[in-house]
């Protein structure tokens, strides 16, 4: 059950709707892909891990979605991570009081974190809108676009192995997920997709082609996304994007959500091993 009070919900509570859409991503790869990327995913207890050391990089490679209830079951979790996913996994956890228990034991067993941590992000649409359109000539958005040409453009957009566009063209037709290209003239430039269950809305595997960036094509993506959802019955949005040193830096992925009714609800720090 999500909560229903956006002041009341605590950083696990609010990534229950990225575990529920991340999980269902690792379920909707076929068998090729599983095999060629060693993709695993489970819950560990209440804790959501995924793994696969054919892309080594954090977001494929994590737990999240833990407090300091999830302190009994580190052991097993990190455990599960060490055997099924790229050696340079992170714990990720919320930088406050309800993981001080979780990143005190994590620091006692060698992890610390790396780098900047990640946003993340929160908009209840019933108070916040969206910022102002961007201005781009002949841009479409796509509610329901070729499965192949959104697989190819994630893979361009986010520089991931070619194989996985068979992997990311799966989520067209499947359930609470919804799907969004930007298409500048007769190019398709741009995506991001949604996961939506009960009251809730998620918002990922956001891509624009290097040549079309700063062009404002993800502040449309997001707009599209935000407008939908409402249609949806969804009323609480969340995202992740990586974060600058200080919170009142600049960082162009983080900049578009907060431009469009987005704040920050918390920094999520990535603890990897030294």
């Amino acid at each position: 059950m999500y909560p229903t009070q956006a002041c009341n919900a605590t950083p696990s509570e609010m990534e229950r709707i990225e575990s529920a859409a991340w999980l269902d991503l690792y379920l909707a790869a076929n068998a090729k892909i599983v095999s060629n990327f060693d993709l695993r995913s489970a819950t560990v207890g209440d804790t959501p891990v995924l793994g696969s050391s054919g892309i080594p990089i954090s977001e494929f490679n994590r737990a999240f979605m833990m407090d300091d209830h999830a302190e009994t079951q580190l052991g097993d979790i990190v455990a599960w991570l060490k055997n099924n996913a790229a050696r340079d996994f992170a714990l990720q956890l919320a930088a406050d009081a309800s993981t001080a228990r979780l990143q005190t034991r994590a620091r006692s067993e060698g992890f610390a974190p790396a780098g900047n941590g990640w946003s993340k992000l929160f908009k209840n649409i019933a108070f916040q809108g969206d910022g102002e359109a961007p201005k781009i000539d002949a841009l479409t958005i796509l509610t329901d676009p070729e499965p192949k040409l959104y697989g190819q453009l994630v893979v361009d957009s986010m520089i991931l192995p070619s194989l996985t566009a068979d992997w990311f063209s799966a989520l067209l037709g499947r359930p609470h997920w919804h799907i969004f290209v930007a298409v500048v003239g007769e190019r398709a430039v741009g995506s991001g997709a949604m996961y939506v269950e009960d009251k809730w809305a998620w918002f990922g595997i956001d891509g624009t082609l290097e040549d079309s960036r700063r062009m404002g094509i993800q502040a449309a993506l997001i707009q599209v996304r935000s407008q939908m959802a409402r249609k949806l019955g969804a009323l609480y949005l969340t995202a992740e994007t990586g974060r600058p040193e200080k919170a009142t830096g600049s960082h162009t992925s983080r900049n578009n959500y907060l431009r469009n009714g987005f704040t920050e609800a918390y920094h999520r720090l990535n603890f990897k091993l030294g």
